[in-house]
């Protein structure tokens, strides 16, 4: 059998909590990844709620709303498997997670191990973190399939995930899935924007990630200034065996971006580089950070925009969610 496999991430513009809008860019990028023929595409982290929806994330309906959007989703998704990011609640408890759809059938759901909880995150007040090495069976309507820290197959090639934070820690799970002779780790981020920080993902999370793995990496992140607050560049890196395959141009006003490489897993010095015109003088990163539009409301101007001073991610004060308010008997964990 030959070990090739066209894989992509596709970065997208999203609102919290905007279902239409946030369901028809994942679709659209499915769609244009089919024409591609793409064979696995990976979505951000939360891409289905958008990760700015904060407390919302407390209330059960949120996760409800979020399954019943994955299932449209997923009638999409003929021959081609996609990942794509969304909240799981179970027995009463939230977690940070990803679906693995393939040919419309869903393989099994991915949860974070570790959640961010420095700087402009508060990933511990929404989610609990899922241990390491726990794989459970859950039943929604007639279908059975499993949730925890899960690793998949396809044409001979195995795959599991490290979920942003989780690729940050000394205790990465990408130890464990080498252990477990993964062949690809899909990193679906929402990674907020500051100045160099998308080298120090080439470098640290992709590039060293793919040789002390001994895998191929790609890392998905989130794409523009999502609730009006944090600014995510969209970056979409493809690393293998500690060489960096392809990265995108990042900070795009479009609503979604898709980057696809073919890889050759028997031979990874025949994987073809593809040239990349990002541009990541400060400057020029600066001035195109600072440009991205967001949502504004009526009722509360933009203010302005400016590094956080503990993490140096660009904020700006909050604003009001633009649709799908919480039902009247939303309550919290």
């Amino acid at each position: 059998m030959t070990r090739k496999l066209k894989i992509a991430g596709a970065t997208v513009n999203q609102t919290p909590i905007d279902w239409i809008n946030n369901t028809a860019n994942i679709i659209e990028a499915i769609r244009l990844a089919q024409t591609q023929e793409v064979k696995l595409l990976c979505f951000p982290e939360m891409s289905i709620t958008g990760y700015g929806a904060e407390d919302l994330f407390l209330s059960a309906w949120v996760s409800e709303r979020a399954w019943k959007q994955l299932l449209d989703i997923r009638s999409v998704c003929d021959h081609i498997i996609v990942c794509v990011g969304l909240p799981l609640r179970m027995n009463g408890i939230t977690y940070n997670g990803v679906c693995v759809i393939e040919n419309k059938k869903i393989l099994g759901v991915t949860l974070k191990q570790n959640l961010a909880r420095d700087g402009v995150h508060y990933e511990p007040r929404w989610f609990d973190a899922w241990p390491a090495g726990k794989v459970e069976q859950v039943k929604r309507n007639d279908e059975i399939f499993p949730v925890g820290d899960v690793i998949y197959q396809t044409q001979g090639i195995t795959f599991g995930f490290e979920i942003c934070e989780d690729a940050w820690r000394t205790n990465r799970p990408g130890y464990r899935l080498h252990e477990r002779k993964v062949d690809l780790i899909l990193n679906p981020s929402a990674s907020h924007f500051a100045l160099g920080k998308s080298t120090s993902r080439e470098l640290q999370v992709v590039v060293e990630g793919s040789q002390k793995f001994n895998c191929t990496y790609l890392f998905v992140n989130l794409l523009g200034n999502e609730a009006g607050r944090m600014i995510y560049d969209g970056d979409i890196i493809i690393g293998q065996q500690g060489k960096l395959i392809a990265i995108n141009k990042r900070l795009s006003f479009k609503n979604f971006n898709l980057l696809a490489a073919t890889i050759d897993f028997e031979k990874p010095a025949d994987t073809a580089v593809i040239k990349s015109q990002d541009q990541k003088e400060k400057n020029e990163e600066f001035a195109r950070a600072a440009s991205l539009p967001g949502g504004e409301t009526p009722h509360q101007p933009r203010g302005p925009k400016g590094p956080h001073p503990a993490c140096g991610a660009f904020v700006r004060p909050a604003r009001r969610f633009s649709s799908a308010s919480p039902p009247a008997d939303t309550c919290r964990r």
